[in-house]
C-alpha cells in the first residue's frame, strides 16, 4: 500500500499560540501516533517508514513528559511503557538496516577501497534482509501498542496543566542533561554516554513543541542539539557496529574494521561533549528565563 502519509503530509510538532495547552499536546500527541500507524501500514518493514515511526514514537514520549505533572503516574508510566515496548520492537530493524550505512561511511572516512569489505558488507545485508522476513511479524503487535495509546489521548486530563508546569519540566530536562553530561566528561561510559545523547534528543524536541515562545523560534537552539545529536548519533551508530561484528567471525579485515570505528566513536564523543559544554553553559534557570509561556 502507498504511504501517502509520510510522502504528502509533513506532521506538526508545534503548539499554536493561544490555545490551551493541554488541548494542544493531546493534539500533537494524536497527530504523531497516527504517523507512525502510518509509516507501518500493511506492516511495512523497509528502512525509512521504519526510521520515521521510530521517531514518531520518540516525539511522542518527549510529549508525555511535557504533560507528566498532569496525567499522572500510573497512566504515564504504562503510557511510556508501551512506547518503549514499540520502539524496542522496532530497534533491530532499524539497526540492521543501519550496519551496512555505519561500514560504508567508515570505509569513505578513512578512506579504504570498498572491494576488500565486499564479503563483510554483503554478510551484514544478508542479515538486514534476514531480519525484515522475521520482524514483519512484530509490526501487529506495535500496532497495538500505538493504537492503545491513540485511543487514550483523548482522556488525557490536561485541561489543568499550566505554563509553569511545562517549563519546569524543559527545566527538568535540561538540567538532567547538563548533570549527566558533566558525569560523561569525568569518566568514558559509554552507556552513560547513551543516555545524555538521549536527553538531549528529548530536549530538542521539546524546544520544537514550544518554539513559538521562544525568541526567533529558538532556531539556534534546536540547531545547536541537532548537532551534537547527529554526532553523538553516529557514535551510537558505531558502538552497534562494533558490537554486532565482535560478536561474529574474526578476520583481518573484520578487526581492521573495529579498530577503525573504535577511534571514530572517541573523536565523535569528544566532538559531542564539546559541543555540549558550549550549549549547556547556562544554568537550568537561566536557560528557561526566554520562555515566555
Amino acid at each position: 500500500m502507498m504511504n501517502s502519509w509520510s510522502s504528502c503530509k509533513k506532521t506538526r510538532l508545534s503548539l499554536r499560540r493561544g490555545e490551551k495547552f493541554g488541548k494542544g499536546l493531546r493534539s500533537l500527541a494524536m497527530l504523531q501516533v497516527q504517523a507512525a500507524l502510518a509509516e507501518l501500514d500493511g506492516n511495512n518493514v523497509f528502512p525509512e517508514p521504519v526510521h520515521r515511526a521510530r521517531t514518531y514514537i520518540k516525539k511522542v514520549r518527549s510529549i508525555i513528559q511535557l504533560a507528566a505533572p498532569a496525567l499522572g503516574k500510573v497512566r504515564r508510566e504504562h503510557l511510556l511503557d508501551l512506547l518503549q515496548e514499540a520502539g524496542s520492537r522496532l530497534g533491530p530493524l532499524r539497526d540492521s538496516e543501519v550496519h551496512i550505512k555505519s561500514l560504508d561511511l567508515i570505509l569513505e572516512t578513512a578512506p579504504l577501497p570498498i572491494e576488500p569489505f565486499s564479503s563483510l558488507r554483503s554478510g551484514l545485508a544478508d542479515m538486514a534482509k534476514q531480519r525484515r522476513a522475521n520482524d514483519w511479524r512484530q509490526v501487529p503487535r506495535i500496532l497495538g501498542f500505538l493504537n492503545e495509546i491513540l485511543r487514550d489521548i483523548p482522556g488525557w486530563p490536561l485541561d489543568q496543566l499550566e505554563s509553569q508546569d511545562i517549563k519546569r519540566r524543559i527545566r527538568r530536562t535540561y538540567r538532567r542533561g547538563r548533570t549527566i553530561l558533566e558525569t560523561c566528561q569525568a569518566g568514558d561510559d559509554p552507556e552513560l554516554f547513551h543516555t545524555w545523547r538521549k536527553l538531549a534528543k528529548q530536549l530538542g524536541y521539546q524546544l520544537r513543541i514550544t518554539a513559538k515562545y521562544w525568541p526567533d523560534s529558538a532556531k539556534e537552539l534546536i540547531s545547536g542539539l541537532q548537532t551534537i545529536g547527529e554526532l553523538a548519533g553516529r557514535e551510537r551508530d558505531f558502538s552497534l557496529l562494533v558490537r554486532t561484528m565482535e560478536s561474529g567471525p574474526k578476520n583481518k579485515a573484520s578487526e581492521h574494521i573495529i579498530d577503525l570505528l573504535i577511534t571514530e566513536m572517541i573523536s565523535l564523543r569528544r566532538k559531542s561533549e564539546h559541543l555540549g559544554e558550549q550549549f549547556y553553559r547556562d544554568k537550568p534557570k537561566v536557560f528557561v528565563e526566554p520562555l515566555d509561556l
